[in-house]
């Protein structure tokens, strides 16, 4: 038992050291670690029933103390009051219980992300933030337990980055994990690290990697004729939505568009109430993924002429989506309602900019295709505004 304390104490020694001045930055200051033997850290020293530990706890002390790893303050009753971690010896604590050093540990970590730094850009992104972590000496705990977990997280980010073709979460997982279900088990995180990545909640937001949990499906109204193997579907006759699974858009064949415009819409709410006389309006759900770039594509090639618009959210988000529509699909996409008219007109409606979002904002005014825009950029950032596309009126 005398083991199991001596472990307690080092530990709970070694995690203050860890959450510290000192270990970060060092101190001239006479500054030490230590912690009192009370009820919340060592209730079994103090409570009406120490007689039956407290000659193993003493023992784990006073072993610590002889090998030189902490020192041990008393009270009159000779019954001891605290204890402090050596500092000039925590390197050897840290050996003691068989777990690497912090410094290690950090080059451990170093030497990972520099592993990764280019490989895309939502690597670079993940693999920044953990650097700057690491440059404020912030712990990383709630985003990595072991350098192994980061390492599987920097691997499964590159391989989504660079996924091309539509695939299932399980067929993902045993493809790069080798693990049919391994990938569930960090899903959530995944999602989570994407969604600050693309400044937005979404369901199925791995879909914008083309990893999904289902079939996608494409949203389209409007006019234009099309045609699945001898079924020829007219918008403009349906007058109403048209749902197309991925099989339908490998079969699917385009007769006509008669229509001045194409528009992409961002969330499925305003693509309902969107009007579509004259245009062929498509729900884009974010970020288009390999099928709706194919259907784009496919629009784009049976007449060049057409003006394509997106309509997003007025946001980060909104215009990173707009980025990528113009440098994926190769189509020159312009911006419908995302503009300073617009976000002054509901400005009652407006939410406060995050820090991500300023950082980001100003990311994107060195984006060439988004040069036209960069009056807004600068208007959200002198107003502090942002505006989801729900409370616009479209006409």
């Amino acid at each position: 038992m005398e083991k199991q304390f001596e472990k307690r104490i080092l530990e709970k020694l070694l995690h203050k050291y860890e959450k510290s001045k000192i270990s970060k930055e060092g101190s001239k200051r006479n500054l030490s670690i230590c912690f009192l033997f009370d009820e919340k850290n060592m209730p079994e020293y103090v409570d009406e029933n120490s007689y039956q530990y407290e000659s193993f706890i003493e023992g784990a002390a006073n072993h610590l103390k002889e090998i030189g790893l902490i020192d041990i303050f008393y009270d009159p009753d000779k019954r001891i009051k605290k204890v402090s971690l050596v500092l000039d010896q925590v390197e050897e604590s840290y050996k003691f219980l068989n777990k690497k050093s912090l410094q290690e540990n950090r080059e451990e970590i170093g030497s990972v992300l520099n592993k990764y730094q280019n490989r895309g850009e939502l690597v670079s992104w993940y693999v920044s933030k953990i650097k700057e972590r690491l440059s404020h000496y912030k712990s990383t705990i709630s985003i990595f337990k072991t350098v192994e977990d980061l390492e599987e997280m920097l691997f499964v980010l590159e391989r989504l980055e660079k996924q091309k073709e539509e695939i299932s979460i399980r067929n993902f997982s045993a493809k790069y994990l080798k693990n049919s279900k391994r990938f569930e088990m960090i899903l959530s995180k995944v999602e989570r690290i994407v969604s600050e990545y693309l400044g937005r909640q979404e369901e199925e937001i791995l879909s914008t990697y083309n990893v999904y949990k289902n079939p996608t499906f494409v949203y389209l109204k409007g006019n234009g004729k099309f045609k699945i193997h001898n079924q020829i579907i007219d918008l403009a006759a349906l007058q109403s939505e048209m749902i197309l699974s991925s099989y339908h858009l490998e079969v699917l064949g385009v007769l006509s568009l008669d229509c001045k415009e194409i528009v992409t819409v961002e969330n499925l709410t305003t693509f309902y109430g969107y009007p579509c006389t004259n245009r062929c309006v498509i729900y884009l759900g974010g970020f288009h993924n390999s099928i709706r770039k194919k259907l784009l594509c496919m629009l784009h090639d049976f007449d060049n002429s057409i003006s394509f618009y997106h309509v997003g959210d007025i946001d980060v988000g909104g215009f990173y989506i707009l980025n990528h529509l113009i440098a994926d699909t190769k189509i020159p996409f312009r911006a419908r309602k995302m503009d300073i008219d617009t976000l002054a007109q509901y400005k009652d409606y407006a939410c406060d900019l995050t820090t991500e979002d300023r950082k980001r904002l100003k990311d994107l005014k060195g984006i060439e295709a988004l040069k036209e825009y960069e009056d807004i950029f600068d208007y959200m950032l002198e107003n502090n505004m942002k505006l989801e596309q729900e409370n616009i009126y479209y006409d």
